[in-house]
């Protein structure tokens, strides 16, 4: 039993190590543990925020589908009982519930939501009474045979009987600006009705007696349609008026409370999450630490019979007669390592030789690898060629069909068709340029690039925004030297920019430029566009390069612009830096070599 604990035995030393490292995860194990009860707290109460958003707009839903189907449901106005107001109900009891749990969460935490829930608790409070209100305005209200306008209609149809000889033609005048009234919401027609209606009145009282019937549904009429109107203007004419108004403003105002605490609540989950990771890391590092520590400690008790045996098998390699491996003092566990030692030089030299055919292996799968990259390559570049031809045919019977169909309507899906083609051409001309690039070796020759920039930009002109655009270029060669490089790849370079910089201008700017400066040295050349569009983004910035990145969100592009024109560079053996301000405008510099050098080279072998 105390062999085990013997403290020259390497297991001693080992069990010893093990149980400090379990005591020190257990320690970091403990800290991480309450950490991550932490965040699930804020993690909870964040969920239970945005459950609480997601109850008040089915409220808010609710409500607008009862006004919707149940002001036009006779059965509502018989009962008046509707399943949407018992989902409300049920609504508001789970909102009631949710904000009650958030306050008692909130109790001696650091969120501090108290003041807006209090808030929209009260808003919600003076929405439901402002709906009641409605509810109740629009029941008795009623529909065709039920309430206020069931009785108005009662009137209306007993006036338009022929039995009480008042001439129809009135009657029918008098509906016409009830029926306006409603239909437009203008008090005109209230002003006029009620002109219509005295007129009225005054031509039946000459002959009370008589007219006594059709005086009291007139009277009926005339009550009930104006407290109608009093109602339809307590529920509000517009959108912008009355009870109507009053639920959108609460509505906008819920929304903002709900947005600003939204906000919090994720600030506060941000917070912390970076709180956590700020103890996890910092628990890792102090447990590498510890464990760096604990280990050299370790090695060090442990390694030194292990080195001697090290010397040992070094100069046994080194000697052509045996050594004794007999160490004197060996605990059990180098013994039996002296004694393997012997086996595994025998299996070495086995693996040795297995390792020489895997490295022989591995070349030739390397260089099959290669072949079927280049054969890709190939590939690529055939299959962007051959879907031209189809695009150029099916561009040009949109054309035909353009010509052929004047109808006004298909325009805009002529249009729509044209752009979609238009956008495939580029992908494939940008895909085209991408492989030429990497099957294509560099040709160097003489150019202008003040040239190049001048046409490049005049076939651009059909871009939109472009005609506003200004141009200038300036060429810095003071020694007056020749221009070698690769012109399919600098018409590459400068499509991209001249594109890129039309595309993004600021339309908000009165004046919006390209400017290019162009400094030829003999061995180098540096090309600078710098314009003043939108500009690009801080955030963006290390990854406008990425293939398939769009650095905004309203980018018509294909994101290969930018990834072509960096692998165009590199082929060239130059490099491209940016900068660029949002709002203020990008530089784009580009540093290549000037081939003339190697221009003189290929002439020499020619």
């Amino acid at each position: 039993m105390f062999k085990l604990f013997e403290i020259n035995s390497i297991r001693s030393r080992m069990v010893a190590s093990f149980l400090f490292l379990t005591s020190l995860i257990l320690v970091l194990a403990i800290v991480s543990l309450y950490t991550l009860d932490r965040t699930l707290q804020i993690a909870r109460i964040n969920t239970d925020v945005n459950q609480l958003e997601i109850f008040t707009l089915n409220l808010i839903k609710t409500d607008n589908d009862f006004f919707n189907v149940e002001m036009i449901n006779k059965r509502y106005f018989e009962t008046h009982s509707s399943s949407f107001l018992s989902r409300r109900d049920s609504l508001n009891h789970r909102i009631q519930t949710k904000i009650s749990d958030l306050k008692k969460q909130g109790i001696n935490k650091a969120y501090t939501i108290d003041y807006t829930l209090h808030s929209i608790d009260s808003t919600l409070s003076l929405y439901n009474s402002k709906f009641n209100t409605l509810e109740t305005l629009l029941f008795r209200k009623g529909f065709k045979d039920y309430g206020l306008e069931g009785k108005m209609r009662e009137h209306a149809h007993k006036l338009e009987e022929a039995n009480l000889g008042i001439d129809i033609a009135k009657i029918l005048y008098l509906r016409r600006h009830e029926k306006d009234f409603f239909l437009r919401h203008d008090t005109t027609y209230l002003v006029a009705f009620k002109k219509r209606a005295s007129a009225l009145f005054e031509e039946l009282n000459k002959s009370h007696q008589k007219n006594s019937e059709a005086i009291f549904h007139i009277k009926e009429y005339q009550r009930l349609f104006l407290e109608l109107a009093e109602i339809q203007i307590m529920v509000g004419l517009s959108s912008e008026a009355g009870l109507r108004n009053e639920l959108n403003v609460l509505t906008q105002y819920l929304s903002d409370r709900f947005f600003s605490l939204s906000e919090y609540a994720y600030r506060q989950s941000s917070a912390a999450q970076n709180h956590a990771r700020i103890v996890y890391i910092s628990a890792l590092g102090i447990g590498i630490l510890i464990s760096i520590l604990t280990g050299y400690w370790i090695s060090r008790r442990l390694s030194e019979p292990i080195t001697k045996l090290s010397r040992l098998v070094n100069s046994s390699q080194k000697s052509n007669f045996a050594v004794d491996l007999n160490l004197k003092n060996a605990a059990h566990e180098i013994i039996t390592l002296t004694a393997s030692f012997s086996r595994l030089m025998g299996k070495t030299e086995d693996q040795m030789r297995e390792i020489k055919l895997k490295s022989k292996q591995l070349k030739q799968r390397n260089k099959q690898l290669r072949k079927l990259n280049k054969e890709q390559d190939h590939f690529l570049y055939s299959t962007a060629h051959d879907l031209r031809s189809p695009l150029t045919s099916l561009a040009g019977l949109v054309n035909l069909m353009r010509i052929e169909n004047k109808a006004p309507e298909m325009i805009h899906y002529f249009d729509k068709m044209e752009k979609s083609i238009s956008r495939q051409e580029d992908f494939i001309e940008q895909i085209a340029s991408f492989s030429k690039n990497k099957i294509l070796k560099i040709k160097p020759e003489p150019l202008d690039l003040e040239k190049i920039f001048n046409e490049t930009f005049e076939h651009h002109l059909y871009m939109a925004g472009a005609a506003r655009i200004k141009q200038e270029v300036i060429v810095d060669n003071p020694q007056k030297v020749s221009i070698y490089s690769d012109y399919n790849r600098m018409l590459v370079l400068f499509n991209n920019l001249i594109s890129n910089g039309i595309r993004y201008a600021d339309p908000e700017k009165p004046v919006s430029f390209i400017k290019v400066h162009i400094t030829v040295r003999r061995n180098e050349l540096m090309l600078k566009f710098s314009d003043n569009g939108i500009g690009i983004s801080q955030q963006h910035l290390n990854r406008i390069f990425d293939m398939f990145y769009r650095a905004h969100d309203d980018s018509k592009g294909t994101g290969l612009g930018l990834f072509i024109l960096q692998e165009t560079v590199r082929k060239m053996n130059g490099s491209v830096q940016v900068e660029s301000t949002s709002g203020v405008g990008t530089v784009f510099t580009l540093t290549l070599p000037n081939l003339q050098t190697a221009r003189v080279s290929q002439l020499a072998l020619t």
